[in-house]
C-alpha cells in the first residue's frame, strides 16, 4: 500500500471550504448538521494551524 503525501490547503482554500459550508446551511434555512459541525470544527483547526503556519514563515 503506498502512501501518498497529500498537501494540506492553503487558508484561502480552508476558508472557503468553511464559507460554503455556512453558505449552504444558510440557503436552506436550517442549521448546520451534527456531521457538519464536525466537519466545521476540522476545518477551522486546520485553518488556524495553516494561518500559523504562514505567518511563521513570513517572520
Amino acid at each position: 500500500m503506498s502512501h501518498h503525501h497529500r498537501e494540506t490547503p492553503g487558508p484561502e482554500a480552508l476558508n472557503n471550504a468553511i464559507r460554503t459550508l455556512w453558505m449552504r446551511a444558510g440557503e436552506q434555512q436550517r442549521s448546520l448538521t451534527a456531521d457538519e459541525q464536525r466537519i466545521y470544527q476540522v476545518l477551522v483547526t486546520a485553518w488556524a494551524e495553516a494561518t500559523h503556519a504562514e505567518q511563521g514563515l513570513a517572520a
